[in-house]
């Protein structure tokens, strides 16, 4: 007698969201996207921005999620926003909002505010 046995494995997707970013009046022809995928270390965040000029000598671009209330985490720093890998420990669900700023290094690590791309993250 024989037995086929046929074993369903369940895949799931993982947990994405995904932005489009608009620049602001400092780079109004800058754009971009990014996805934020979860992961067990935390979420796994892909950014892909244009018209951004490079920053070098102790400037640089700084990303950050924000929730409803303002609250702003830093998720990553970069100089160039073409192919960018940012992480993070809170998520779009609770921090939508993903900011890119000017910043320089000045020991102040707080945002600068000076905002140059722009965008709100939904579940894809």
């Amino acid at each position: 007698v024989g037995a086929t046995v046929g074993v369903y494995v369940n895949r799931d997707r993982p947990v994405e969201f995904a932005a489009t970013l608009a620049g602001t009046e400092l780079f109004t022809d800058a754009s971009g996207n990014v996805t934020l995928t979860k992961t067990p270390s935390g979420w796994d965040i892909r950014l892909h921005a244009t018209g951004l000029p490079r920053r070098e000598d102790g400037e640089y671009y700084q990303a950050w999620l924000k929730n409803d209330a303002g609250l702003l985490v830093p998720i990553g720093s970069f100089n160039d926003g073409r192919d960018v890998t940012l992480w993070s420990g809170v998520g779009p669900g609770d921090f939508p909002t993903l900011t890119v700023t000017q910043e320089i290094a000045d020991g102040d690590q707080a945002s600068s505010g000076l905002v140059v791309l722009i965008g709100v993250a939904g579940e894809s």
